[in-house]
């Protein structure tokens, strides 16, 4: 009995009318099997859903191990392309569905909003196979944020999901001994006096910064270490305009560009971070 992985995804890109006969197959040098792209069978020509299918693994493990290295090359090539692509059941489940025997689920998809042609999807999938390459935690969760901004939201939702991308990207460091001892001689000069709940305050702020990095110094350390200074100044800035929005509700409506330049700055990052790793 053959055993297979199944992974469905759309973009936000409507498919062209002709994908409707799409069959195509991908021979990749990563994975022992070839790899079938088609339209499933039964779902809606408007919501786009895609089907990528491989048998003959040896066994589930190998062929969801194979599902998994197309699933992050995926997510590389179509926020690289700046097409975004979105996985069937993300998030409530895994989204690569290892089976033994031939078996076809109809799966309802969602709808979409500039043509994606054959020649595009083509490219993308045969770039995606080739790549074989692993994403960490982090960088698949910041690949899978930069995806979710290509879908139909206001700019707003978009530049904070790829703000978001860029801060999984730059995990907080660990801070040493010797900024723990600072921490602990400025907590040991609070005024006896203080009021209480200021004084809560202050310990409790002061306790989080003596066990990691700031955020702040997290993405500034990250950003000059892989794409410079001048990156790193443009993203403090565009930091800096994310807190504005949030807390007090500032640039409403005027975040489009802001977006882009997230978008930017996310893009390479993630990429010099999988070049680094």
């Amino acid at each position: 009995m053959p055993h297979c992985f199944e992974m469905r995804f759309h973009t936000p890109r409507p498919l062209s009318p002709w994908t409707d006969r799409l069959e195509e197959e991908f021979a990749a040098a990563s994975f022992k099997q070839p790899l079938q792209l088609y339209r499933p069978h039964g779902m809606n020509t408007r919501e786009g859903w895609l089907v990528v299918k491989s048998c003959g693994y040896a066994d589930l493990r190998e062929a969801e191990a194979s599902g998994a290295l197309l699933r992050d090359g995926l997510l590389i090539v179509a926020a690289k392309q700046k097409v975004g692509v979105e996985f069937y059941l993300r998030g409530a489940t895994n989204p690569i569905y290892a089976y033994s025997g031939q078996i076809e689920i109809n799966d309802p998809g969602l709808p979409l909003p500039t043509i994606l042609t054959n020649d595009e999807l083509k490219e993308m999938m045969g770039t995606a196979a080739e790549s074989a390459a692993s994403l960490t935690a982090n960088q698949r969760v910041a690949a899978e944020l930069l995806n979710g901004s290509f879908f139909e939201m206001p700019p707003e939702a978009s530049f904070l999901l790829r703000v978001s991308a860029v801060e999984a990207l730059c995990p907080q460091a660990d801070q040493t001994e010797a900024f723990r001892t600072i921490v602990k001689s400025v907590l040991a000069s609070i005024p006896k006096d203080a009021p209480p709940s200021d004084r809560d305050q202050i310990e409790q702020a002061l306790g989080r910064l003596a066990k990691r990095q700031s955020i702040t110094s997290a993405y500034k350390s990250k950003i000059k270490q892989l794409i410079g200074d001048d990156k790193a100044k443009e993203f403090e800035d565009l930091y800096g305009l994310r807190s504005s929005f949030l807390h007090d509700g500032s640039e409403r409506g005027n975040l489009g560009g802001a977006a882009g330049a997230a978008l930017e700055i996310g893009l390479e990052l993630l990429l010099a971070d999988i070049a680094q790793s």
